[in-house]
């Protein structure tokens, strides 16, 4: 009985893992215009932070922001890095 508590517990261990797994990985987002999209996280009250780590991601080239939200002091952008 022991031995079936154990595996029970093991199986659904793993099963959770998997599960979890699966929401934290989403399929690339792009653009209407078909640019691939990234999500930055940066301090809602800097905003040098979020344009500094936007150029980054953008390999210093432009970019548009497509949304942001701000929640509890973190700002969530969604950007498109401009083409060449």
């Amino acid at each position: 009985m022991k031995n079936l508590i154990k595996i029970a517990t093991r199986l659904s261990s793993g099963i959770l893992a998997v599960a979890l797994s699966a929401c934290g990985s989403s399929a690339p987002l792009f653009a209407a215009d078909g640019r691939p999209t990234q999500q930055i996280q940066c301090s809602a009250s800097s905003a040098g932070d979020c344009v500094q780590r936007a150029r980054t991601q953008c390999a210093q080239k432009g970019y548009d922001v497509l949304t942001r939200d701000v929640t509890g002091g973190v700002a969530n952008l969604v950007i498109a890095c401009q083409p060449n």
